[in-house]
């Protein structure tokens, strides 16, 4: 979790700097695309990571819940969401507004350095597991290949 290294007191500035937002099942909180600053850290309930592959279609990137974050991209600088997310379950999340918690971190800026470490350790896990998968992707598509 990228909280993991605050403490209680800490914690608790940052809980206080998010904006509860509640989730209906089916709805979808961000859209691949759009442009954004906030990040999300789910409360309660599930939602799901997609990525659109075109024809109307979809790939599912990843299944979140409690504790789990999304929206970090564009909380980071990258103005476009490079992903959807859908409520799978009805379910509340924390949003982190660029602004808001640049503001949070100029008056306590160990809870930055601490939450922007958390993030990089989610990014490169991230990274790790998307390297894995484009390896599995490109053996099965050279395997594809020979046997045609």
């Amino acid at each position: 979790m990228i909280f993991d290294e605050l403490t209680q007191a800490e914690l608790d500035l940052v809980d206080r700097a998010g904006v509860p937002r509640h989730y209906p099942q089916g709805t979808r909180i961000v859209e691949e695309r759009q442009t954004g600053d906030a990040f999300f850290m789910v409360i309660a309930g599930r939602v799901e990571v997609r990525k659109h592959i075109g024809g109307g279609q979809y790939r599912r990137l990843a299944e979140l819940g409690p504790c789990d974050i999304f929206g970090e991209i564009c909380f980071l600088g990258v103005p476009a969401r490079s992903a959807s997310v859908v409520a799978l379950t009805e379910g509340t999340a924390l949003e982190f507004s660029r602004a808001a918690f640049a503001r949070l971190v100029e008056q306590h800026p160990a809870i930055g350095l601490k939450t922007y470490r958390g993030l990089a350790r989610e990014l490169a896990q991230r990274m790790a597991a998307l390297d894995d998968d484009l390896r599995d992707a490109l053996l099965w598509a050279i395997s594809e290949t020979r046997a045609k």
